[in-house]
C-alpha cells in the first residue's frame, strides 16, 4: 500500500520524460520543493530551460555531482506513468508547500516573533495556488505533442466487438462522450451489455445499470455466452449441460467488468463511485444505461432542463476522468402510425442537448430480414414447422448519425433475440 504520494518526485519525473515540454507554465518554483535532490534537480532544469527551452535525463545528471542526488532523480523515472499530468502533480507541490508555510507562520506566532514578512509569503503562495486550480496555460508545443501522442498511442482508442463499427468511429477515444439510442424493445441494452463484456476482457470497465438489476445483466451476458436460451434461464429450465456449461463458466471467466445497479443515482453519485472504484481499479470505460433514468440534480425543473444538465455533466465526467463515457439513451416512440423507420438524432427523448454533446451517436434499429419474411408467409399459410413471432424483425441496424471525429455511415448485424446477442455475421 502507498502511504503517501511523493509529488516532488512525480514532478521531476514528468518533466525528464517531456524534455521541458510545459516546464514555463508550471505553478511552482524551487522554492516550493523541500527532499534537497529534488530542489538540486529542479534548479538544474530550471538554468538548462532557461538557456535551451529543453533537458533530457543525461543533461540534467550531467550537472549534478552527488551520486546520491543522481541516483534518486534518475529513480523518479519510474514513477512517471502518466507524463501529461505534470500540472496537477505541480499543483500538489504546490499545495504542500502552502501548507509548510503555514506550519512554519504558526510556529512564529507562537514564538511572537516579526511574522509580516511570512504572512505576506503564504498570502502570495495561496493567491499562486488559486491561480493555478483556476487557470492552466500549457505552451503550444506541449499541446502539440499530446496531440502526437494521441495519434501514435493506439492503446488511447479501445476497439469495440463490432468491426463494422470500428471502420466507422476507429473505436472508442478517451474522454469521448458515446451516445446509443434505440426505440423502448429495440435491444440498446443487449448492445451496450456486449459492447461493454467484450471490452472487459482486457480492460476494467465499469456498468451502470439504472435500469435492470445485476442478475438480469448477468443473465443476458450468460445466454449471449454459452448460447442457452434466455428464456429458458430466466425460468430456471435448464438442462444438465447447461448447468454444468454455467458452472464451468463461473470457474474460468476472467471479465473485468464491475456493475452497479443501483437506480435513481445522481451524476455526483456516479462520479462519487467511480472514484471509488479507481482507486482499485484503472478503469477505462464507463457505460451508463441508460441515460433520461439518471436522477436529476434539480428535480423541480422542466423534464428538458433535466436531460440536457445531465448530457453536459456527463461529458464533463468523461473529460474528468479521462475515459469515454457510453450512454444508452431512450428514443420517443412513433405515435403518428408510420411504420418504424431508422431513427434519427432528433429523436432523442427530453433534449437536443444530448445531440450537441455526444461526440459519436449511433441510432439502432431492427427490420425483418429474408428469411423472416418468408416464415411471415409459412405463418399464414400454416406451413410454419415451428412457434415463430410473426413480424419478426432479426437485422439489427447499427446507424452512426453523428461523428465528430469522422465519418458517418450505417451497416447490419444478426440479432439473436433468444440468446440475447448481436453477430455481425449475418444469416439471410
Amino acid at each position: 500500500m502507498i502511504d503517501r504520494i511523493d509529488w516532488e518526485e512525480l514532478v521531476i519525473g514528468s518533466l525528464i520524460v517531456n524534455q521541458g515540454l510545459g516546464f514555463a507554465e508550471l505553478a511552482v518554483s524551487v522554492d516550493d520543493f523541500a527532499e534537497p535532490w529534488f530542489v538540486e534537480a529542479f534548479q538544474v532544469m530550471s538554468n538548462q530551460y532557461k538557456n535551451k527551452q529543453f533537458f533530457d535525463l543525461f543533461t540534467v545528471l550531467g550537472e549534478i555531482k552527488t551520486p546520491i542526488v543522481r541516483q534518486r532523480v534518475a529513480d523518479s523515472l519510474q514513477f512517471a506513468v502518466t507524463p501529461q499530468n505534470v500540472h496537477f502533480y505541480a499543483s500538489k507541490v504546490l499545495e504542500e508547500s502552502v501548507e509548510r508555510q503555514l506550519n512554519l507562520l504558526a510556529l512564529e506566532l507562537q514564538q511572537g516573533g516579526d511574522v509580516q514578512a511570512k504572512m505576506d509569503k503564504v498570502r502570495s503562495k495561496l493567491d499562486q495556488l488559486k491561480l493555478a486550480e483556476a487557470l492552466e496555460l500549457p505552451d503550444l508545443r506541449w499541446d502539440l505533442q499530446l496531440m502526437l501522442n494521441d495519434i501514435l498511442n493506439p492503446k488511447r482508442t479501445l476497439e469495440t466487438c463490432f468491426g463494422g463499427l470500428n471502420r466507422l468511429i476507429v473505436g472508442f477515444k478517451q474522454s469521448g462522450l458515446y451516445v446509443i439510442g434505440a426505440r423502448p424493445g429495440v435491444g440498446k441494452t443487449v448492445v451496450g451489455m456486449q459492447l461493454a463484456w467484450e471490452l472487459a476482457r482486457s480492460q476494467d470497465v465499469l456498468f451502470f445499470s439504472l435500469e435492470m438489476d445485476k442478475a438480469s445483466l448477468l443473465n443476458r451476458v450468460v445466454a449471449g455466452e454459452l448460447r442457452i436460451p434466455l428464456d429458458n434461464i430466466e425460468r430456471g429450465n435448464l438442462l444438465d449441460h447447461h448447468k454444468l456449461q454455467i458452472q464451468e463458466m463461473i470457474r474460468t471467466v476472467e471479465s473485468k467488468m464491475v456493475i452497479s445497479d443501483r437506480g435513481g443515482q445522481t451524476v455526483n453519485q456516479i462520479r462519487s463511485y467511480i472514484q471509488a472504484v479507481m482507486v482499485k481499479r484503472p478503469v477505462k470505460a464507463i457505460f451508463i444505461d441508460y441515460l433520461q433514468l439518471i436522477a436529476a440534480n434539480n428535480p423541480k425543473a422542466p423534464k428538458y432542463e433535466q436531460v440536457s444538465q445531465i448530457s453536459m455533466d456527463l461529458k464533463n465526467l468523461a473529460k474528468e476522468f479521462g475515459v469515454p463515457v457510453i450512454a444508452l439513451a431512450q428514443l420517443n416512440r412513433r405515435i403518428d402510425g408510420k411504420p418504424d423507420e431508422r431513427p434519427t438524432a432528433g429523436d432523442l427523448r427530453d433534449s437536443g442537448q444530448i445531440e450537441q454533446d455526444a461526440d459519436v451517436i449511433v441510432m439502432l434499429s431492427r427490420k425483418q430480414s429474408e428469411a423472416d419474411i418468408v416464415e411471415d408467409k409459412n405463418i399464414a399459410t400454416g406451413l410454419s414447422a415451428r412457434f415463430y413471432a410473426l413480424g419478426q424483425k432479426s437485422l439489427m441496424i447499427l446507424d452512426v448519425v453523428k461523428n465528430r471525429h469522422g465519418a458517418t455511415g450505417w451497416f447490419e448485424a444478426k440479432f439473436d433475440g433468444e440468446f440475447s446477442r448481436v453477430r455481425e455475421e449475418l444469416a439471410r
